[in-house]
């Protein structure tokens, strides 16, 4: 009886182990559709525009430079957690029911690697600085080219990026980067349970290898508004595509800790018929 009771006190943990790990990955997102288990991010439009001020294409090999980046697209599609979307969740996104945007602002330093004797060919970035918000919006009101429609919604998830990440860019073959964020905020009357982190994957295309994408007009300034593309520069418009996934807090449910309670119990029975023989 006591090698049963230890038997199933071994079980039980294994089980509360694993149930703890599902938990921690258990990611509820909830809009005017319904509530839906399983989120892992958003599929952010492969339209989605990144404007760059200050970029000085006249650095050549080895020179560096420093500029700021805005980053704006919505979602085409809502994912599943390790994969694919959830289609009850991305049919209310493709009719227009709802959106959900996002507009980052980045400030970078570029580094030179290649140039035609003229202007940078090819560069490699670093992350200084930068932050992200994503908005929940009833109202299907995004503009990608004008910039309007944005930034006027629910403030659904906020976050800091994480100083250091890389990429490269090239002025033929586009380039792409992935980043870490820390998430700052999370809406906890949509998303449950608190976010902690966010990896997002984006690529960038300029010129002739830019596909179904109309360069930007402007910038989102804030409540649904926008400012202009900056001329003084001028500007660097690029096609952006990006994907995005996000890790919730692991906190174990009721029904998991219970089960711990009760493989705990059944491991000190054990204990305790072994100190009686």
């Amino acid at each position: 009886m006591a090698q049963k009771l230890k038997t199933f006190a071994l079980a039980a943990l294994a089980g509360a182990a694993m149930a703890i790990s599902a938990s921690a990955s258990a990611i509820t997102l909830t809009n005017s559709a319904g509530s839906f288990a399983n989120w892992g991010g958003f599929d952010w439009a492969e339209n989605g525009s990144a404007v760059v001020d200050g970029f000085d294409a006249t650095v050549l090999e080895g020179g560096s430079d420093t500029f700021d980046l805005t980053y704006f697209a919505d979602a085409v599609s809502i994912s599943a957690a390790g994969g694919g979307s959830i289609v009850g969740a991305t049919v209310g996104l493709l009719l227009g029911d709802y959106e959900y945007t996002i507009v980052a602002k980045l400030n970078e330093t570029s580094t030179c690697t290649a140039d035609n004797g003229f202007f940078c060919t090819t560069a490699e970035f670093e992350l200084n600085s930068g932050s992200f918000e994503i908005y929940y919006d009833v109202a299907d009101n995004a503009d990608l080219v004008a910039g309007t429609g944005l930034d006027d919604g629910i403030l659904l998830i906020a976050g800091t990026l994480v100083v250091g990440g890389s990429g490269g860019f090239d002025i033929l073959t586009g380039g792409n980067s992935v980043l870490n964020a820390v998430i700052t905020f999370t809406n906890s009357s949509f998303i449950s349970p608190d976010l902690i982190n966010s990896v997002a994957a984006t690529t960038l295309q300029i010129g002739d290898n830019t596909t179904n994408w109309t360069p930007p007009t402007g910038i989102p300034d804030g409540g649904g508004t926008a400012v202009g593309i900056p001329a003084d520069s001028p500007a660097l418009l690029l096609q952006a595509d990006g994907n995005q996934t996000f890790t919730a807090t692991s906190v174990p449910e009721p029904g998991v800790l219970a089960l711990l309670g009760v493989a705990m119990l059944g491991m000190a029975a054990t204990r305790r018929r072994k100190s009686v023989k």
